[in-house]
């Protein structure tokens, strides 16, 4: 789809070609189930593929709809977890560069309590602002 090619251009430069397998439950995220998900082969490194497609997504505080990415070493389980919750709140609450997230009762993500947004990249399509946030670990649990 033209949208991703060209939102993910210069991610994929950065950190080398997503998979053209996408990650996607049986029940899709707009009726509940998880949010969709490209990865690079071999690395801990997942990108959503689907949130700046939904007219429900708020705009972030740049003024984009987004997508989210995820480098943190962390299961590939625990960061869909992550980034669908993530996914889910971009729907309820105006998101952007440089806010902190509470994720400590977040199900499926034991590991993480505090994540941070951080602008990774941003483009215009049809006249329209589009980025992606990356997802940085701010504070991790004991163990």
């Amino acid at each position: 789809m033209r949208h991703f090619e060209l939102l993910f251009e210069n991610l994929e430069a950065s950190v080398g070609s997503l998979g053209h397998q996408t990650s996607t439950g049986i029940v899709g995220f707009s009726a509940g189930g998880p949010v969709s998900v490209l990865s690079v082969p071999g690395e801990s490194v997942y990108v959503t593929c689907e949130l700046s497609l939904y007219e429900d997504q708020i705009q972030s505080s740049q003024g984009m709809r987004y997508e989210l990415l995820s480098r943190i070493p962390i299961g590939e389980e625990e960061t869909h977890a992550l980034l669908t919750a993530l996914g889910n709140l971009s729907m309820e609450a105006k998101l952007g560069h440089g806010h902190t997230i509470d994720v400590k009762g977040l199900s499926g993500v034991p590991s993480l309590e505090l994540v941070s947004l951080q602008q990774f990249s941003s483009t215009t399509i049809d006249d329209q602002h589009y980025g992606i946030y990356e997802v940085n670990a701010r504070q991790w649990r004991e163990a």
